[in-house]
């Protein structure tokens, strides 16, 4: 290489290296400072004045005095404001639409795609910033709502383990729907469904190949006495069904809210149960509210095998609300529905109740639905008192109902879960830490911490002090980007 030829390669090096230094230097800070802020986390006793740093999506560090920070943080001071975890709803539908049936979504394209629209948007107005949905029939039922520009992070439990023929089969149409084969002759499984394609091992590869974090079967032998009963699984199936999910990193629900689940299920090894113990049979609260020994037992053996207690009053409540003449003109609805959408509900709230509830008288329906709920209630403060594990979710939509809006049913869950006497301290933490280790979350989600995912709710009470704190956000904070609560409320 002659001199002429070294200097130019020279000249080149030079460039390109105070290109590349000038691009590092110049290149956009992506960091945030919230300072002054009372910092609430699940895991610490009390809250303390404190700093939270962001980098990017996660949290780079939390203190009590303020860190250093690079040119171009952007600072938001949030002195007299509080600031806990995203909150987390284990247990939402996110497919379909609230109280519409199928033929309902497909003569209303319109109003269901108001409602989709909102949809991430009412999650988050109330600081809801992480969801798991539970078995919706198809998985690519979710890629509408994964394509908000701001939305929760979304896990799912794939399509359930249905037990035969039995609850909670709703995707005959697939290829090889996840049901569990049953060698029973009165389940009348089509023929054209392989055995080998059916066993508890096949699901449960299935399940985990379509990226669940978790298997949701079911023991619901019906709500009628009048009519046959429904398959439930064996001492065998749940067995097997523990073993399969164990060895694939799979968390283990159960779908139940009866005397009789609760007593099959407390016996055996599973990591949660997706209701709570509402159904007493012909069993009653006792006077002064005590719980009979034949509920006591069977929270007892749940506590001691350390099964997670999800409460879900709101499906009662969401239920009750069918029967109440007023329900639809509460004005919290407005935050988290489109008018369209509430305007339908209006018009159709007759054919709706009927659809469920059919001629029953509503006075029937709302002394049937107190007395269930105090059932549930009685439960949750037994689990509570006694060292269960709760954690929180709200079966959002449980049914063909209004009354379990987005978002706005989580509040009203808390608030119920309040009544029932639980603590404020352990109702965050439900919501959070118990979340967060229960569906094996918790290096991303659950606490403020060094690392964790930038999911953070800033609010302008103490949820320590005061269940309304949860309806008096100001910011909802989703991977490091903070959103003001009002642009977040429905507007159409």
């Amino acid at each position: 290489m002659n001199l002429k030829d070294m200097k130019r390669l020279i000249f080149i090096i030079a460039i390109l290296f105070f290109s590349n230094a000038f691009a590092q230097n110049s290149k956009k800070v992506n960091s945030l400072l919230l300072e002054e802020v009372t910092i609430i986390s699940p895991e610490k006793n009390d809250g303390y004045i404190g700093y939270i740093l962001i980098n990017d999506n996660r949290i780079k560090k939390v203190s009590k005095k303020k860190p250093r920070i690079k040119e171009g943080t952007k600072i938001i001071n949030l002195k007299g404001r509080y600031i806990i975890p995203g909150l987390i709803d284990n247990h939402v539908h996110l497919s379909g639409m609230n109280g519409l049936t199928d033929d309902d979504i497909k003569d209303n394209p319109e109003i269901v795609k108001a409602f989709k629209e909102q949809l991430p948007k009412s999650y988050l107005y109330f600081g809801y910033t992480t969801l798991i949905d539970l078995a919706t029939p198809n998985i690519k039922e979710l890629e509408d709502f994964k394509k908000a520009s701001i939305r929760p992070d979304l896990y799912h439990v794939g399509s359930g383990a249905v037990i035969g023929k039995g609850y909670g089969i709703t995707n005959w149409s697939d290829t090889k729907p996840n049901f569990i084969y049953v060698d029973d002759n009165n389940q009348e499984i089509p023929n054209k469904y392989n055995p080998e394609d059916h066993s508890v091992k096949a699901v449960v590869s299935r399940i985990k190949e379509s990226g669940a974090i978790g298997v949701k079967t079911y023991y619901e032998p019906g709500f009628d006495p009048n009519v046959a009963r429904m398959p439930v699984p064996t001492t065998e199936i749940m067995i097997e069904l523990y073993k399969e999910s164990q060895s694939r990193d799979l968390v283990l629900m159960v779908h139940a809210n009866s005397i009789e689940s609760h007593g099959f299920l407390a016996k055996h090894k599973i990591d949660v149960i997706s209701h709570g113990l509402w159904r007493w049979g012909n069993i009653v609260l006792e006077q002064g509210n005590e719980v009979p020994k034949e509920i006591t037992n069977i929270l007892d053996l749940e506590i001691k095998n350390k099964i997670a207690y999800t409460p879900t009053l709101q499906v009662i409540n969401g239920l009750k609300a069918m029967a109440q003449a007023n329900y639809l003109e509460n004005p919290e609805l407005k935050k988290v529905l489109p008018s369209t959408v509430l305007d339908w509900y209006k018009i159709n709230k007759d054919k709706m109740y009927k659809e469920i509830f059919g001629d029953a008288p509503k006075d029937i329906i709302l002394n049937s639905f107190d007395r269930i709920n105090s059932q549930g209630k009685a439960s949750l403060k037994y689990i509570s008192r006694n060292g269960g594990v709760i954690v929180f979710g709200t079966d959002t939509p449980s049914s063909l109902t209004y009354g379990n809006p987005p978002g706005y049913n989580g509040y009203l869950e808390m608030k119920t879960m309040y009544k029932a006497g639980i603590s404020l301290k352990e109702i965050l933490k439900s919501a959070t830490i118990n979340n967060a280790r229960t569906f094996k979350l918790d290096s991303d989600y659950g606490t403020i911490e060094n690392g964790k995912i930038a999911n953070l709710v800033v609010l302008k009470q103490n949820p320590l002090k005061s269940i309304k704190a949860y309806n008096n956000i100001e910011y909802v904070i989703v991977r490091g980007k903070v959103v003001k609560r009002e642009i977040l409320s429905s507007k159409l």
